[in-house]
């Protein structure tokens, strides 16, 4: 080896030692890693916890994790902080409610953090996304009689259903349109109506149809839950007395 060589290796060395010595003790490395998600999920009514999971690696001791939930607009909806107590990877929580979080695509913030003393800068992570849907509803629809006579009164009952955590059940206090199938678009065919403490809403028209019309209800979308269409129903008409 010449010498220009044994110096330029020497110097190296020297420059490599005195960078890695000038590193604080516990500094975060490439080997420092870590990851959250949560899944998507339907945002009832009412507040409940919604889960988190993360998974880190070469953090050390004394850490914190913490996950923000961010809307689009960029509105923190939730915090929640993990120590270092809880291990390196388990679960957390999220609060929402129905009240104060519209529907959308939220964006799952982490990053973590070392006491001073540690001497470690805050480490981000990933950014991952879930989506916060409304429950769905469900619209059905009887009449009577099946064929009124033309100019009589015609009865549509309807009743509305809304997802919950553990199964459908009637939903009072949701509006809801009959409408009629005429020139090519559903028109309404009566005033709005609200259904009752059992979902059960009904409409009373006067039938003026000659020819058969189909017909169906509408739930209107709140923010509380999702549009429905019950099935629709071809209505035949009698002739006059």
């Amino acid at each position: 080896m010449n010498v220009r060589v044994l110096l330029r290796v020497l110097v190296t060395g020297v420059t490599a030692a005195v960078v890695v010595a000038g590193l604080p003790p516990g500094t975060a490395t490439a080997a420092t890693s870590g990851k959250v998600v949560s899944r998507s999920a339907t945002l009832y009514e009412d507040c409940f916890s919604h889960p988190f999971s993360y998974a880190l690696s070469d953090v050390g001791e004394g850490w914190s994790l913490t996950v923000t939930l961010v809307a689009a607009s960029g509105r923190v909806v939730d915090r929640a902080v993990v120590p270092a107590s809880e291990g390196t990877s388990g679960r957390g929580a999220f609060r929402l409610c129905a009240s104060s979080v519209r529907p959308g695509t939220f964006a799952v913030r982490s990053h973590v953090t070392w006491p001073a003393e540690a001497g470690r800068s805050a480490l981000a992570l990933a950014t991952s996304r879930l989506t916060l849907r409304r429950p769905t509803s469900k619209t059905t629809i009887t009449r009577q009689p099946r064929r009124p006579r033309v100019g009589s009164r015609l009865r549509i009952r309807t009743t509305v259903t809304v997802a919950r955590p553990y199964g459908r059940f009637p939903r009072a206090g949701v509006r809801v349109v009959a409408q009629v199938r005429r020139n090519g678009a559903w028109r309404r065919l009566a005033p709005a109506r609200y259904t009752n403490a059992k979902g059960v809403a009904t409409f009373k028209v006067r039938w003026r149809a000659k020819s058969p019309r189909k017909i169906r209800v509408t739930t209107v979308r709140t923010r509380y839950y999702e549009r429905s269409t019950s099935r629709v129903v071809k209505v035949r008409s009698r002739g006059k007395d």
